[in-house]
């Protein structure tokens, strides 16, 4: 029911602005009783997909004022990912996991610091298997985020790190990891900025290391937009 709703929504059925049916009308489309319906709306709203007035009904609002929690479903809503949309999480992803990185070198403890790098390793190493890389990944950001001692950036990725491996993230690693060199140079620069201790190399490094991901798996799903300018919408 829920889903349902959510899916007309973001696909656009329901246009920003425009009331959505009433409670009984709705019940009758989707085969359900009136409370069900309620509840559902409920959800839409606490997600920012509607605004219920009472006695006037659910309407729709605009997109970009609905919660970050609609971001998975939004990579879930095409059996082929929206380009445009994965170039827009990998923006958001770059700046919370550089961002977490410079905080992490920054305050993180030795033993944080030597678990990063002890996953690094792991990345690096020819016999990891790349359907691994995901969990590893996800264990690295844990870790970084962790140790940048902030918690809104840890609920940050609660929501966008998922977002972002949904359906891309093993893709997304082995294609960098099929560069050889150039990966494992990448990832030897972050190492040494940890043990450097020095926070704005730590960021830069996997700054680098995320562009240049980003750059080879946009080059793999659509050829020629690769160097897209950032902010521009490759077609669906």
């Amino acid at each position: 029911m829920v889903r349902a709703l959510r899916e007309q929504i973001l696909r656009g059925e329901y246009a920003a602005g425009e009331r959505l049916p009433a409670e009984r009308e709705l019940a009758q489309r989707l085969g359900v009783n009136r409370s069900s319906v309620r509840e559902a709306l409920r959800k839409l709203e606490q997600l920012g997909l509607v605004s219920i007035r009472h006695g006037g009904g659910a309407t729709v609002r605009q997109l970009h004022e609905a919660s970050v929690d609609i971001v998975p479903h939004l990579v879930r809503l095409d059996e082929r990912p929206n380009l445009g949309l994965v170039v827009q999480i990998a923006d958001v992803h770059e700046m919370l996991v550089a961002g977490a990185a410079r905080l992490a070198v920054e305050r993180g403890g030795d033993e944080d610091l030597q678990r990063a790098r002890d996953l690094l390793k792991r990345l690096a190493d020819p016999a990891t298997r790349d359907e691994n890389f995901p969990a590893i990944v996800d264990l690295l950001f844990g870790v970084v985020t962790d140790a940048s001692g902030n918690l809104v950036l840890r609920l940050c990725r609660n929501t966008l790190g998922p977002a972002m491996n949904l359906r891309l993230g093993g893709f997304f690693w082995r294609v960098l990891r099929a560069s050889g060199p150039v990966f494992e140079a990448l990832v030897k620069e972050i190492d040494t900025a940890i043990v450097e201790r020095n926070p704005a190399r730590a960021e830069e490094a996997v700054r680098g290391l995320l562009r240049e991901g980003r750059r080879r798996l946009l080059a793999e799903l659509e050829p020629g937009t690769s160097e897209r300018p950032p902010g521009a919408e490759p077609p669906n």
